[in-house]
Parts: C-alpha cells; sequence; structure tokens
C-alpha cells in the first residue's frame, strides 16, 4: 500500500507565517510612519529652493529682476518689467501661481511675509530661510541665499 502525500502548508506552518508578519509590521511600522513626515517636510524645503533657483534663472535669462515672495504658508513667483521695482510693480509670474508650503512645514525665520529678489547680474537679497518639521521641533532645515552669487544652499539643522 502506497501512502499519498498531500500537496501544500499544514494550517501550523501558514499560521506561522501570519505571526511573523504581524511581529515584522508591529515593529516596522512606526518606524516607516514616523519617517514619513520628515519625507514630505523634505519634499517641501526642496520645493521651495527648487522655487528659489527657478526665480534665480529667469531674472538672468529675462535680464529684469523676480522675486520670490513669502506669505504665511504660501510663496509665488513674481517679476518687475520697471526700474527700479517699488513694490507695487511687483507682479505675479504668468504661468506660475502661488504654492503651498504644505501641511507639516512652517517658516520659522526670517518671519511670516518677506521676499527675496534675484537680479539680472546673478546677485540676489541675501537671505535664510529655516523651516521646521511641525510634527518634529527637532526636525529643521535652512536654505541660504548668497547676496553675491545668487546660490541657494540647503542644509539641515538652523540657528536663528
Amino acid at each position: 500500500m502506497c501512502i499519498q502525500r498531500e500537496k501544500g502548508f499544514s494550517l501550523v506552518e501558514v499560521l506561522v507565517v501570519i505571526a511573523l508578519i504581524g511581529i515584522m509590521l508591529g515593529i516596522g511600522g512606526p518606524a516607516v510612519i514616523s519617517r514619513m513626515s520628515h519625507i514630505k517636510f523634505t519634499r517641501a524645503v526642496r520645493d521651495v529652493a527648487t522655487e528659489l533657483n527657478a526665480a534665480r534663472l529667469k531674472a538672468i535669462a529675462e535680464s529684469k529682476p523676480m522675486q520670490v515672495a513669502f506669505s504665511g504658508a504660501t510663496y509665488r513667483l513674481r517679476e518687475c518689467n520697471s526700474a527700479p521695482c517699488a513694490d507695487d510693480e511687483w507682479t505675479d509670474y504668468p504661468s506660475r501661481g502661488a504654492r503651498d508650503l504644505g501641511t507639516g512645514a512652517s517658516i520659522t525665520a526670517p518671519g511670516s511675509a518677506f521676499t527675496v529678489a534675484f537680479f539680472a547680474n546673478g546677485t540676489a537679497t541675501a537671505t535664510v530661510i529655516c523651516i521646521r518639521n511641525t510634527s518634529d521641533a527637532g526636525d529643521q532645515m535652512r536654505i541660504s541665499v548668497t547676496g553675491t552669487t545668487g546660490l541657494v544652499k540647503v542644509t539641515t539643522g538652523c540657528t536663528t
């Protein structure tokens, strides 16, 4: 008499695998979730730095002053078509609207409303922008704009 073997997994083996998956999710899940706020935060900082770089490049390419105007949690690219560019002579750049900083990030310095201007010769308004992760007060990043070159640099940490 020949004994036939059934193919497949036993109930005990399946339950052990399910238990192991549950343990791994219980340990690893919170770590992944806590990193999500940092990922969203760094994306918001990177978006601001990209907008600043776009303003710099447009100022040089179009030979006219450009600025990024910050107001609360929004920022917008603006242009000036007539010198000397008084406050009321700046207009929103046609192809770009207001952009939102996003949830999870807030600007702590230099204030709630400020502008960073870029000029046709490559110079800029020297500015340090500190942005804080609202989910983790210790998670801060700094965007530095060099006045003489208009260089935009992002670093971690921020001292105001």
